[in-house]
């Protein structure tokens, strides 16, 4: 027993503190926090790491970064959602149906976000992406009466635009050119988007005294109804009378700031009334919001031809009349083509 300890009291009293704590052999490096020489230290940094741990490393990092992806996109997704509700408090329904868009593609049957696309939808008249939303929502309920109020309200003035008489709506197409025929049409008929389609026969030939009276009859009804104020607006500007014809725009875009349709008649308007300058500017904002849009592309180029670039018009008209090929509708190329070629006096 004696004999052990003297061996375990030799063992410490020659450990050399000048010497590597690991080894007892070689110098150790100064200035680090433990007393190794450079062999040592190398050593034991190559120390193997047991697979063990790598495998719980690259797990842990694999987890923390699909939470971070999942988060971006929560985090994104409801950034955008918010900036969509600013919009449509706004009635900037162009800039909301863009935000919008961003969160449905992430998100496609989120609730409160396809019920602002079906209202942003509704005011831009986009028919194709407020069926979209509607489809995904249809069976869906909501508590938030608010929102639904919000959406009821935009469905009903989407909604204007459907005759529901198709065979009356026929006997409108019969008669094209008979003015008392289609007259008598109108005054057979209380539903209102069929009074319209008439009024856009008679203002086809330039009946515009009787066109106005079938859209102040619309208007009586309804005064928010979209086709009767426009169409209202063109005769107004066909008559020379170009500061009622910008208020009735001006009453458009009450309901919708960004109407890319009612922007662009300003500019038409103006360029009517020779007031160039302010044409150009209607027509940068309404190609700024929506950069192919028919309409603002139509007062682009009117813009143009009557600045004297007619070679510039012929390229925008060519560049319309491709973008109503994806449509089927040549309503914008047909009446903008007598004007440019100069075969139609527009003032």
């Amino acid at each position: 027993m004696e004999e052990n300890q003297t061996s375990g009291n030799d063992s410490i009293s020659h450990f050399n503190d000048e010497l590597c704590v690991n080894c007892q052999q070689n110098r150790f490096e100064p200035g680090k926090p433990i007393n190794l020489c450079t062999d040592c230290r190398k050593s034991l940094i190559a120390y193997p790491i047991p697979k063990s741990i790598i495998y719980f490393a690259i797990a842990l990092a694999v987890i923390i970064g699909v939470s971070l992806v999942r988060t971006q996109r929560y985090v994104s997704a409801a950034i955008h959602l918010g900036k969509a509700e600013n919009a449509i408090e706004r009635k900037e329904f162009l800039t909301a149906q863009n935000e919008l868009l961003a969160v449905l593609n992430a998100f496609p049957d989120h609730m409160t976000a396809n019920a602002y696309m079906m209202i942003a939808s509704a005011y831009n008249f986009d028919f194709e992406a407020y069926g979209v939303a509607y489809e995904r929502i249809a069976d869906k309920t909501t508590e938030d009466d608010e929102l639904l109020q919000q959406v009821n309200t935009a469905s009903s003035y989407i909604a204007h635009n459907f005759p529901n008489d198709t065979v009356f709506y026929k006997k409108i197409l019969a008669y094209p050119n008979d003015e008392q025929k289609l007259i008598a049409l109108a005054d057979s008929t209380d539903e209102l988007p069929l009074k319209g389609q008439v009024a856009n026969r008679l203002y086809d030939l330039k009946a515009y005294s009787a066109a106005q009276a079938i859209t102040d009859s619309i208007l009586i009804v309804d005064p928010n109804f979209y086709q009767a104020i426009s169409m209202k607006s063109a005769i107004k500007r066909n008559l020379g009378k170009c500061k009622d014809a910008l208020a009735l725009c001006d009453r458009l875009l009450q309901f919708n700031s960004q109407d890319v349709y009612a922007i662009s008649q300003k500019a038409r308007i103006e360029l009517k009334c020779k007031n160039d300058k302010a044409a150009a500017q209607y027509a940068d904002k309404a190609m700024n919001l929506s950069p192919y849009n028919p309409n603002a592309m139509e007062a682009k180029a009117m813009v143009e031809y009557f600045s004297g670039n007619k070679k510039q018009s012929l390229i925008t008209l060519a560049q319309i009349k491709e973008q109503e090929r994806k449509t089927g509708d040549s309503t914008v190329s047909t009446r903008l083509s007598p004007i440019i070629n100069g075969l139609e006096v527009y003032r």
